[in-house]
């Protein structure tokens, strides 16, 4: 009979305590969200501030300053799928130094470019040469 009473009440301990969790849980969670909304306001404030800040300052019209916006988000994007692709894989080992192996500049800035393309990609690559032309070429 006392071994029943104690396991008894042992279970209804088990139970308060998972219940406790799942609250302290159900708390983090809700401080969680209400974190995230909060950070995709400011996010969404900011771009809307830059967007007035390009047309309004820097004299752009609203086609120039959507597409900029656009590119800089784009680039944003790349970059944080980038680091998301590298971070599961094993670090490289150290390669023989590029500069033993060609001698000439040409051969260096074309071994660099056909690195660049392997790692990033052509299209991504692309894009960001093409957004660094408009934003200096506006200069």
């Amino acid at each position: 009979m006392l071994r029943a009473a104690l396991a008894l009440l042992s279970t209804l301990q088990i139970g308060a305590r998972i219940k406790e969790s799942f609250e302290r849980s159900l708390r983090q969670a809700a401080i969680i969200a209400v974190g995230v909304v909060l950070l995709v306001a400011a996010a969404v404030f900011g771009l809307i501030a830059a967007y007035h800040a390009l047309v309004s300052i820097y004299q752009f019209d609203a086609a120039e300053a959507a597409a900029i916006m656009a590119g800089v988000l784009l680039l944003v994007g790349l970059i944080v799928l980038a680091i998301a692709s590298s971070m599961g894989r094993e670090p490289k080992r150290a390669a023989p130094s590029p500069l033993v192996s060609t001698p000439d500049p040409t051969a260096m800035i074309d071994q660099s470019v056909g690195k660049a393309m392997q790692q990033v990609g052509p299209v991504p690559l692309l894009a960001i040469a093409f957004i660094a032309g408009v934003l200096f070429g506006r200069r």
